[in-house]
């Protein structure tokens, strides 16, 4: 069978919804969450891979939102239809549009149980980092967290998510190659979405400075878990408690709403403790993907 890639469509919405969930079905979506990336401001193109009857196989989007010259590409398939000629059509899409868009450096992020990880290999992919979903589910009801002194929490104030976006930047600037955001994609990903929920945001002041955010979310596509979408400390509160306090204060605002398990993603060789943080905070492993990359010059 033929195999073509093609731009997306409103039109495809449900059938690349149901695509993702049965590609990555530990990390579902719905609808509103397709359609937010659909209408970002960023720089991201979305393709997907039919066959000569139209049927949707596969679906893709190409990341060129930042100023260095790599570029992400996130492909979801379903292990039925990981054959050759599907992947193929996927990776020679982003390859072409990566170097039209003048970027030297593709990135592939891969289930290390998918029939991708080899694939790639043998286009000239090496593995170069890894990252994990980590989750908790609650069995009873999380402590009090413990603040460190000065620190005082809220949920988000209007008018504030430019100063909440500006902590966030500040706290991830030392992260594996950071680069800036801009306030217009990031609000609209954080505070545009669908889920947005403004009492899920934790903000933590020392005084008139935001030391700390825990942003969260109830979890698009699976009802029941909560999502933390960005947990951050700036660099002159960090190791005073203050990342387990938010991490836990979160695991308690879902819980007294009801919502018994908590994820969030997590870079796998964070250098600021992340993943041991979350490990001591009672979160494990739930599943796991390897990043691929490539020179396309």
């Amino acid at each position: 069978m033929s195999r073509a890639a093609r731009a997306v469509t409103d039109a495809d919405v449900p059938a690349v919804v149901a695509v993702i969930n049965e590609a990555t079905p530990e990390i579902p979506v719905d609808e509103a969450e397709v359609r937010t990336w659909l209408t970002s401001p960023e720089e991201i193109d979305f393709a997907v891979v039919v066959d000569e009857r139209g049927e949707l196989l596969a679906y893709g989007d190409l990341s060129t939102r930042d100023s260095t010259s790599r570029t992400w590409f996130d492909l979801q398939v379903p292990p039925r239809h990981e054959e050759s000629e599907t992947l193929g059509s996927a990776l020679d899409w982003a390859e072409a549009t990566a170097r039209r868009r003048g970027r030297e450096l593709l990135r592939v992020p891969a289930r290390p149980d998918s029939k991708l990880p080899e694939f790639l290999a043998g286009r000239g992919y090496r593995p170069i980092r890894h990252f994990f979903d980590m989750r908790i589910d609650l069995a009873e009801a999380p402590p009090e967290p413990s603040w460190p002194a000065g620190i005082d929490v809220e949920a988000l104030v209007p008018g504030d998510e430019r100063a909440v976006f500006d902590a966030v930047e500040d706290a991830f600037a030392d992260h594996w190659e950071w680069s800036p955001g801009r306030f217009e994609d990031w609000a609209h990903h954080m505070v545009e979405a669908a889920a947005f929920d403004p009492s899920l945001w934790l903000i933590a002041r020392d005084g008139g400075e935001i030391a700390g955010v825990c942003i969260c979310r109830r979890a698009p596509g699976e009802v029941g878990l909560g999502w933390v979408r960005e947990l951050g400390v700036r660099r002159a509160w960090r190791r005073q408690g203050l990342g387990t306090a938010l991490l836990v204060a979160a695991f308690r605002l879902f819980w007294e709403r009801g919502t018994k398990a908590v994820g969030l993603g997590v870079d796998g060789e964070n250098t600021t403790g992340a993943v041991r943080l979350y490990e001591r905070a009672g979160m494990r492993v739930f599943h796991r993907f390897d990043v691929y990359e490539k020179e396309i010059r």
